[in-house]
């Protein structure tokens, strides 16, 4: 048992992908370990991207963006991620959600993934940051931004 209220950490199994899956079609899904901000069941988060062509999309990952990963079997492959910050937004309905990369120049980053030909969107300037997105494979967008606000992954301790 986890210690937090209907989550187990043993066995934890929510299907194939997108075959009578618990999860919505991008989640967040605990992983059970040594202490992370006060909870001692959290050690990480991983990401689950439903996509309609996820062989094209773990090839893009692994081939193009160089992303390091792991064989879980079948060729099941999962990647190992940059750290990440999670921020919550109003919105009409659950259920939504977006992954973005985050960067420090979005200018030099965008060069990068162009001299990569990965089509990308023109920058976009918003209150939080400047934000571009570019298309996987199986057809889900992705977004990079360079953030204006203060960032979680800078605190220390």
């Amino acid at each position: 048992m986890s210690g937090v209220e209907g989550v187990e950490c043993e066995d934890f199994d929510d299907g194939e992908a997108g075959v009578g899956s618990r999860l919505p079609a991008f989640a967040f899904r605990l992983v059970c370990g040594p202490s992370f901000g006060g909870l001692s069941v959290i050690n990480g988060a991983h990401v689950v991207i439903y996509s309609k062509d996820a062989e094209a999309d773990r090839a893009f990952f692994r081939d193009v963006l160089k992303f390091s990963s792991v064989d879980a079997g079948h060729g099941w492959l999962i990647f190992a991620m940059p750290p990440l910050e999670a921020a919550f937004h109003d919105s009409e309905k659950n259920g939504q959600h977006e992954l973005f990369f985050m960067c420090d120049d979005i200018a030099a980053t965008l060069k990068d993934l162009r001299a990569k030909k990965i089509e990308v969107s023109e920058v976009s300037e918003q209150r939080w940051g400047k934000v571009a997105k570019f298309e996987l494979p199986g057809g889900g967008k992705i977004g990079v931004y360079e953030p204006k606000h203060p960032s979680a992954l800078k605190i220390k301790g």
